[in-house]
């Protein structure tokens, strides 16, 4: 009753299902009538020839990865049994069906989005699920992910929300339907249909207590008719619809026998519903312990008989909350036995079961955190580390538990909050601390106070310790390495790496992601071998299979370093789309960093910044306050690219403020970058050369010091034209020296260019030549169009003017497209000093003279510049002095472009005026 409006909108739903697809979301309060419209829904499908299959979320499974997914693939046994390799192995894997390598989070969702088309290619599917509120978070992002590709598969997702929960709705993004309480008269109708015998009086009492709730005006309803009450005082004032619904069940739930009161239980603490579970769990006589619970309307079995299902969640909490704790303890204990071939949901039931500390317990569920890790169940594995913790007989061993849950709590979740709480669980925490725990005290400290000296010292001392024979694990030694990596290289002081590199230099060699070869990375990018190189690369390749968010985390900061980040670009923006999506941007905070750097680099300035202004926002509302800090790192290059000074020294300030007050030098030189950038825009080299020489002395590439390379450029022309060629010289020098060369294209092409810039003028002009062919620079749009800068500059200084203008208009027109204005200003400079205009004094549409016609006729033949000359007997400098004129006039900047500008212009040009080809070479011989 009173529900036309939502039913008649669920009907428009399944036609919309049934013909291309369709996503919906019932929104609303407990007990509103979330879960009657979902049933009506599903009856009225199922009458119309559409395939239903239900599942749900449910609080006591919510951390356990996948489970809900579960729920609606384990119908589908007959198509996933059909379902192509490699999306057949991978929700086997993902699901416990099968063994192997875990699947990556997006190859899960792409292999469900094909099972469920599958299924619905002979049938329109829906899916239904109810709770998605408590829905666990892996199973939630397949729903999203699913939800928004229903078009084309005739698919419909059809779910119910609590309300309440806004990062949940908002995240969604998909069509919603509210569902709100009853109208009085609605409410009034349903209780006079349901309850015939009770008075007017109290039928209004009972509707204005509910408040509009079917849930609660049924039960309230029962209450009254069962009790003959017919005072005022039916419910206890003050409480919610919802509290009260439960108490009923509750008292219904007391009501029943023994036996059946176990069998619930069982079903509320599994989870799954499955009826085998039950069987084994429940005894020979468990299927007549379910009838009282049936005939009572609190659970419902499926059609087939092989899922039983709780009328309502209300009625699962009950069941639970009434139960005493040692009942719930050996509810898990009979769980845990039964689900001995599935150790994850083993050794959650084992946890739960057990009351006194138990190392065999505790490892057990150590290993189960573990893998969970590994399948990318962060915040489950966190859950199940700190469950460990508590049940270690062993205090060093608890210890370390819960440090390491601290640990990938703020590293990989990004949840600083929960990961300062579980330090401060953890007892005496400055005395004898362990690998793990100083690596996570360490690491808060980095990240949320800047505090290098504190994290130093604290990494330090407990590795000396571990060296002088503790005996730490070599993960604990890897976690530890790893972050004492990060505090070294962000306080920027040379002395603090002795510590760890006399570590490192006694460890064997390991994968280029290893926190081990990263700081050999940074020791000498110039020296990494080819086998390092190689592996890395390998590494990228294969990227799309790892699911340790750890691990993702460390190969892109090595791709970092070795200009390879464009390896990445596939895998960082999937981790950003699920961290949005499950708002969780806390933990994608790196790989957002990443992203952004990579699209510095790429010339893509728009997207660099909106993710700059992301993780300066995200990184200051999560507590992450280094991590903000390296948003404005990226925020002001970018203003200093585009000619923004002011912004550019707003946000280098904020830079030198934290590296001045916390020692962290290494962001005093991402501000001395930026500003040595901006500064060469605008032409000021002397402000230049400060900014740069304040990172590294001309002449000098210090060990663990990127930002001398990043700056190498910088140094040498501002050294030049702030009249020091001397120290250009030596700089350029040095990078030869470091042989960095060979490490990117991107090195190759700056160390050649440096080289050009401070060598004789004919050893400089073959060079830049080299430079501008080396293959791969075109990923480095800035880098290139700054080396067309320095060789146009060069060649006007030979007073070879023509090839100046070719190298400098293209400089110019890199520039523009990048929105560099600064430095586009400085190529046209250099173009007028040259004698050429902005377009060489002519305008698109001008007439072409006889001879730029011909010389763009037989430059869109394909003839090379010098045939072109030896055919007209004309210079080659005279031929790209005419294509450099013919350019402007036809609206186009390349060669490419000649043959479509020509036999367009030939369309609206007279006859009369076009001069034959040819015609020019017998005039300049004296034949009219």
């Amino acid at each position: 009753m009173g529900r036309a409006n939502e039913l008649a909108e669920l009907a428009v739903f399944l036609d919309e299902t049934a013909k291309d697809g369709a996503a919906l979301i019932l929104t609303g309060e407990p007990g509103v009538g979330k879960t009657a419209l979902l049933n009506a829904t599903t009856d009225r499908a199922a009458a119309t020839g559409i395939r239903v299959i239900r599942g749900g979320g449910f609080e006591y499974e919510s951390d356990t990865r996948f489970a809900g997914l579960h729920q609606l693939v384990y119908p589908l046994g007959a198509e996933l049994a059909l379902l192509r390799e490699p999306a057949r192995d991978v929700l086997e894997v993902a699901l416990g069906f099968g063994t192997g390598p875990a699947p990556a989070d997006i190859a899960v969702l792409n292999a469900a989005l094909l099972l469920f088309a599958e299924a619905a290619h002979e049938q329109p599917l829906l899916l239904v699920v109810d709770d998605l509120h408590v829905l666990d978070r892996a199973s939630w992002c397949v729903m999203s992910f699913v939800a928004r590709r229903t078009g084309g598969h005739r698919i419909g997702v059809l779910a119910a929300l609590r309300t309440g929960i806004p990062e949940l709705t908002g995240h969604l993004r998909l069509p919603e339907l509210p569902v709100a309480p009853l109208a009085d008269v609605d409410a009034i109708r349903l209780l006079s249909h349901r309850f015939t015998s009770l008075p007017r009086r109290v039928i209004t009492k009972v509707a204005d207590q509910a408040q509009g709730n079917p849930l609660a005006l049924l039960e309230f309803g029962a209450l009254a008719s069962a009790s003959g009450t017919t005072s005022s005082g039916l419910v206890a004032p003050g409480t919610g619809p919802a509290r009260e619904v439960q108490a009923l069940y509750a008292a219904r739930v007391t009501r029943l026998p023994i036996a059946t009161r176990e069998l619930l239980l069982l079903a509320a603490l599994d989870g799954s519903g499955e009826v085998g579970v039950l069987e084994e769990a429940g005894g020979a006589e468990w299927l007549d312990a379910l009838v009282p619970a049936e005939r009572d309307h609190l659970v419902h079995a499926t059609a087939d008989g092989h899922t039983v299902h709780f009328r309502h969640p209300l009625v699962r909490s009950a069941v639970v909350e009434e139960a005493t704790l040692e009942r719930r303890r050996a509810a898990h204990r009979r769980l845990a036995e039964v689900l001995a071939g599935q150790p994850e949901r083993r050794a959650d039931h084992l946890s739960m079961a057990t009351t006194t500390p138990d190392e065999t317990v505790a490892q057990i569920v150590e290993t189960g955190a573990r893998e969970r890790l590994r399948r990318g169940d962060i915040l489950g594995a966190v859950a199940r580390l700190r469950r460990a913790a508590a049940l270690s007989a062993d205090r060093s061993n608890g210890r370390r538990r819960l440090a390491y849950a601290a640990y990938i709590g703020a590293s990989v979740a990004g949840h600083l909050e929960l990961s300062h709480q579980l330090m401060q669980e953890l007892d005496d925490p400055g005395a004898g601390r362990s690998l793990t725990a100083s690596a996570a005290a360490g690491y808060l400290s980095l990240m949320t106070d800047g505090d290098a000296e504190t994290a130093h010292k604290l990494l330090v001392e407990a590795i000396d310790a571990r060296t002088a024979g503790t005996g730490a694990e070599q993960e604990d030694l890897s976690t530890a390495i790893f972050t004492l990596l990060l505090v070294c290289h962000y306080s920027g002081r040379p002395e603090r790496w002795a510590a760890l590199w006399q570590l490192v230099a006694t460890l064997p060699n390991t994968s280029a992601s290893s926190p081990i070869s990263l700081v050999r990375i940074l020791q000498d990018v110039g020296s990494v071998p080819d086998e390092l190189l190689h592996d890395l690369d390998e590494q990228l390749a294969r990227l799309g299979e790892v699911t340790e968010a750890d691990v993702v985390i460390r190969t892109a900061l090595a791709a970092s370093y070795l200009d390879r980040l464009s390896g990445c670009r596939q895998w960082l923006t999937r981790a950003i789309d699920d961290a949005r999506d499950t708002g969780t941007v806390g933990g994608a905070l790196p790989t957002l960093v990443m992203s952004a750097l990579d699209d510095l680099y790429a010339g893509r300035w728009d997207a660099a910044q909106a993710a700059a202004t992301e993780v300066i926002s995200a990184g200051r509302d999560t507590g992450y306050h280094l991590i903000t800090r390296v948003g404005h790192y990226i925020a002001a290059l970018v203003a200093a690219h585009r000619g923004d000074s002011d912004a550019c020294a707003t946000h280098c300030w904020m830079l030198f403020e934290w590296a001045e007050s916390r020692g962290l030098g290494r962001l005093g030189d991402w501000a001395h970058l930026a500003l040595a950038r901006d500064a060469l825009g605008s032409s000021e080299f002397e402000s230049a050369y400060e900014h740069a020489s304040a990172i590294t002395p001309p002449g000098e590439l210090p060990p663990y010091n990127l930002e001398a390379l990043w700056t190498a450029f910088d140094l040498v022309e501002a050294a030049l034209y702030s009249g020091r060629p001397q120290e250009a010289l030596k700089h350029a020098a040095a990078m030869r020296d470091a042989r960095v060369d060979r490490i990117s294209p991107r090195l190759a092409l700056l160390t050649t260019a440096m080289t050009a810039m401070t060598s004789s003028p004919p050893e400089a002009t073959r060079l830049f030549d080299v430079a501008l062919t080396l293959p791969g620079i075109e990923q480095w749009p800035f880098e290139v169009a700054r080396t067309r800068l320095a060789y146009g500059e060069h060649l006007r200084r030979q007073s070879l003017r023509a090839e100046a203008r070719a190298q400098l208009s293209a400089a110019r027109e890199h520039f523009e497209r990048l929105g560099a204005a600064p430095w586009a200003a400085r190529a046209t400079a250099e173009l007028r000093a040259t004698g050429m205009t902005r377009a060489g004094g002519v305008r698109a549409g001008d007439a072409l003279t006889p001879q730029e016609l011909e010389v763009a006729e037989l430059a869109a033949a394909g003839m090379p510049t010098k045939q072109i000359a030896a055919r007209l007997v004309i210079s080659p400098r005279t031929v790209s002095t005419h294509l450099y004129r013919v350019f402007p006039k036809l609206g186009i900047s390349s060669r490419a472009a000649l043959r479509d500008a020509l036999t367009d212009r030939r369309r609206v040009t007279p006859a009369h005026e076009v001069c034959p080809p040819g015609l020019t070479v017998f005039r300049q011989h004296g034949f009219e």
